[in-house]
């Protein structure tokens, strides 16, 4: 009993120490950081998507909601980049961002850019996923 108690700490823990390692170094202070987790059913999810939430994920619930980012010109942005599922793809094509590798189920992917032009701005997966695929993007608004 007392090693799966232990094993239910350290795994979590890891994984935290383990995505610390993979994020980029020389980061300014007030670098704004999102998630974005990719689901074949629910499209781009912005936050975490945690373990005991992926089989609500599987329903058969359609209804996509296009995650909005919002930061400031200037801004420094980091997408930490996921998938609850199969492998996607992502694209940002007006910051020249194009994952060509895509995003392995478990994997994290980070992407650093500075948000150097105002407007709203498209994102997308650009590996085929499944019947939503062609409605997987969001939006990132870049305020003055």
């Amino acid at each position: 009993m007392f090693f799966i108690i232990l094993l239910m700490v350290l795994i979590p823990l890891g994984i935290k120490i383990y995505d610390q390692s993979l994020k980029p170094e020389n980061l300014t202070p007030g670098t704004k950081e999102f998630t974005l987790t990719g689901n074949a059913e629910k499209g781009w999810i912005l936050g975490e998507v945690k373990a005991y939430n992926i089989l609500s994920l599987f329903k058969k619930n359609k209804r996509i909601t296009e995650p909005v980012i919002i930061v400031s010109k200037g801004d420094q942005v980091i997408l930490k980049l996921r998938s609850s599922d199969v492998t996607h793809g992502f694209s940002m094509k007006d910051f020249g961002i194009y994952l060509s590798k895509g995003i392995d189920p478990g994997q994290t992917v980070y992407v650093k850019f500075t948000a150097d032009k105002t407007g709203t701005f498209m994102f997308s997966c650009n590996v085929y996923c499944g019947d939503v695929h062609h409605q997987m993007h969001g939006s990132l608004i870049v305020k003055e």
